[in-house]
């Protein structure tokens, strides 16, 4: 598979072509046909012999790319999780497969404003999906913010899950927190046959690769050992009641029964708070252990010597904090401005426009405030708009996925496109002018 991007007019296409040309499947004519909420835009182009598949992602960034620069927060990751299981449970209306899709993080789009999440489907391309899930699962767990104990016991948890030889998107669903209702076949952003009903979830085809099927009812989430665990809760004070009642009665038969009556209740009060706070330290120890791990009494389950790892790195990782520390600025600075004598500049040229001062890189431009280092505020500009790097002595500038374009000497680049810049250069970050130097 061969991945370009290409800007025409306003419009920025990831296109791919597949190294086996001749495939002409009613897929192509499916995704052409109609616009499925989660899937980026598709339009197929004839090139000779060659078929190009072309995807607009104008206004879009490739998860890898946002997450290069931004720890992936609790939010964000139930976002991802529940974009991705809502957009497989629609792809069977419309007679797709899992199997099309690509999860490369490279591939995966982002909105950056709200993180929602669109997915690139390749007719013709066969993936193990629940392979590239898990693969996707392990590359978000080093994206995490490990200052989220929450968000990296729920990251690790989904990767263990996706370890397990027949999990279920259901499962990770779960995990994440996500009201999974929203994957049946009923979401109203769904287009239904005209005049026919939805298929009966009772009919719906399992998903080829083994993942459950995502429009089954998904309500009821307490596992069945759970449930029965639950129960015990009621069994034993019950049973308490009746076992102090029986020795009422054999002791001093109804007489007893009757002068003694507060025992009984108390006996099940009691048990009943005795096994409650047994049960809430049971739990405690499972939720601890999805981090720490199992110290002493039976061997973790497998794969735990990984998870003790993960676990040792991100302590290693995580900054340790002090009474009146000042906020620790998640930016990092992968060269030290002081070092660097030769400062460059953007130099404004338009009179109500600041200088732009390049003290570090890589160097990010766009109005999205939280995710860039300068703020440019104008509609025009995209909100991760271009970035600066630098090699050596020789800085270059970058189009990240622009709406309107970067330009440097009159020359629009194409998306993604990286040119170097020289001092006097003359670069527009969509309408604003500025001189390199």
């Amino acid at each position: 598979m061969k991945a370009a991007y290409r800007r025409e007019m306003r419009h920025n296409y990831l296109i791919i072509e597949l190294e086996e040309t001749g495939y002409d499947g009613y897929e192509i004519l499916m995704l052409a046909s109609n616009g499925i909420e989660g899937l980026l835009k598709f339009r197929a182009k004839q090139m000779d012999d060659r078929v190009l598949y072309y995807y607009e992602i104008t206004s879009k960034q490739p998860l890898s790319r946002v997450l290069e620069y931004h720890s992936l927060g609790g939010e964000e990751l139930k976002r991802l999780i529940g974009d991705i299981g809502q957009t497989l449970g629609r792809l069977e209306l419309y007679l797709l497969k899992e199997k099309q899709i690509l999860l490369e993080p490279e591939y995966i789009y982002v909105e950056p404003e709200q993180f929602k999440v669109f997915l690139c489907l390749v007719p013709g391309r066969h993936v193990d999906f629940p392979g590239e899930m898990t693969g996707l699962l392990r590359y978000l767990l080093g994206k995490v913010n490990h200052q989220d104990k929450e968000c990296v016991v729920m990251a690790y948890g989904l990767y263990q899950e996706s370890l397990k030889e027949n999990y279920g998107m259901k499962d990770l669903l779960e995990i994440a927190g996500k009201n999974c209702s929203g994957t049946k076949g009923s979401d109203e952003n769904i287009p239904q046959p005209d005049d026919t009903k939805a298929p009966e979830e009772s009919q719906m085809s399992p998903l080829p690769y083994g993942l459950r099927d995502l429009n089954e009812e998904m309500e009821e989430r307490i596992s069945l050992s759970d449930v029965r665990k639950k129960g015990l809760l009621f069994v034993i004070p019950f049973s308490a009641m009746i076992g102090i009642t029986l020795v009422l009665w054999l002791l001093s038969g109804l007489e007893g029964i009757l002068k003694f009556w507060y025992a009984v209740p108390f006996a099940g009060i009691f048990t009943a708070f005795t096994a409650l706070t047994a049960w809430r330290r049971y739990s405690g120890q499972q939720n601890e252990a999805m981090v720490k791990g199992e110290e002493g009494g039976r061997q973790p389950v497998e794969r735990d010597d990984w998870k003790m790892a993960f676990v040792e790195e991100i302590k290693e990782k995580a900054p340790k904090f002090e009474a009146g520390d000042e906020e620790i600025i998640q930016t990092t600075l992968l060269t030290d401005p002081g070092a660097d004598k030769n400062i460059r500049y953007l130099r404004a040229l338009g009179p109500d426009t600041e200088d732009i001062l390049i003290t570090y890189v890589p160097f990010l431009i766009g109005k999205q405030e939280g995710m860039v280092d300068c703020v440019l505020s104008g509609d025009a500009v995209s909100r991760i708009h271009a970035r600066i790097d630098r090699d050596g002595e020789e800085y270059r500038i970058s189009d990240l996925n622009s709406t309107n374009g970067t330009t440097v000497n009159g020359r629009v680049l194409e998306t993604n496109e990286t040119v170097g810049l020289k001092k006097g250069d003359e670069v527009l970050i969509a309408n604003f002018a500025y001189i390199f130097t």
